[in-house]
């Protein structure tokens, strides 16, 4: 489903492009397996948007975090419609407003074709699962929290100038749920995968030529999408993805920066997911009927 179409994006326009292609599927995921056809193109429709929108608000602080808190509490009806279908939601904002090099519009744009492929194949292929809805009462509290919790992560990578601080945001936004209990499993996984996955990837990319480097991300790639969309595989889906954008990296830089790069995935996995655990605490500490998921 996504190495065809990334691939043919690549070679025809340019690797941002392609970027945001493999990161409109990826925003999918979710989705494809819980919701209908109409909501899973809505879903698709709300990713292009915050892809667009992080990259005119960027270089004004301000915008930027209007936009993602108002992309947190957006995150609040779709998780009434099943919990975590667009968690990625608040994260695409970031990265499009903060990354470097900046993004054009074009390039962000082709977010709404990977998420419409993804969802176009998903109703090929039949797939399709039960939905976990959110009590309103957890939806708005938890919407809050997450925006809190973006907002202190962004005020961070932008004043200590994090080149990928929005690793934070982005696992901040996955494994933060309104369930304490569904939270810690997440954390838990996801911390466990990225250090497996990042010390194997590094291993290779120290030492491994160019081409081999992005051979192995795209082997990563596909098989993190196929662990996506199976269930109880959360810790084989991190182990893969995180090789996959150190594999990446790994190809246009060498030695001592993959390892920098390592540690600064790691580390940045690590605040996102202990920034979750306290706001569970805090405001999320009760249980709730938020099935594991």
């Amino acid at each position: 489903m996504a190495a065809l179409p990334v691939t043919v994006i690549w070679w025809l326009a340019e690797t941002t492009a392609a970027q945001s292609l493999y990161r409109g599927m990826t925003f999918m995921l979710a989705a494809v397996t819980q919701l209908s056809l109409s909501r899973q193109f809505v879903a698709a429709g709300a990713a292009g948007v915050a892809a667009v929108a992080g990259v005119l608000v960027a270089g004004s602080l301000p915008l930027a975090l209007a936009a993602v808190v108002v992309a947190c509490l957006l995150q609040a009806g779709f998780n009434m419609w099943s919990t975590g279908v667009a968690a990625l939601l608040p994260s695409v904002v970031v990265s499009y407003a903060f990354s470097t090099p900046v993004w054009s519009v074009p390039a962000a744009a082709a977010v709404w074709l990977g998420a419409g492929l993804a969802a176009l194949a998903a109703t090929a292929m039949r797939m399709g699962g039960p939905s976990h809805p959110t009590p309103s009462r957890a939806a708005m509290p938890h919407a809050f929290a997450l925006a809190a919790g973006c907002v202190a992560l962004v005020l961070l990578q932008d004043s200590m100038g994090l080149p990928h601080g929005s690793w934070a945001v982005l696992t901040f936004c996955l494994v933060f749920v309104p369930a304490s209990h569904e939270t810690a499993r997440r954390v838990r996984l996801r911390i466990t995968g990225t250090l497996v996955g990042a010390v194997l990837a590094a291993a290779v990319a120290v030492e491994a030529p160019p081409v081999v480097c992005l051979v192995l991300a795209a082997g990563c790639a596909v098989m993190a999408v196929a662990y996506a969309l199976t269930p109880e595989a959360d810790l084989q889906y991190v182990i893969f993805l995180t090789p996959t954008v150190i594999l990446l990296h790994g190809a246009s830089h060498y030695g001592t920066e993959v390892l920098g790069l390592t540690a600064e995935r790691v580390g940045l996995t690590a605040v996102g997911g202990l920034l979750a655990l306290v706001l569970t605490k805090l405001f999320l500490h009760r249980p709730s009927a938020v099935p594991e998921s």
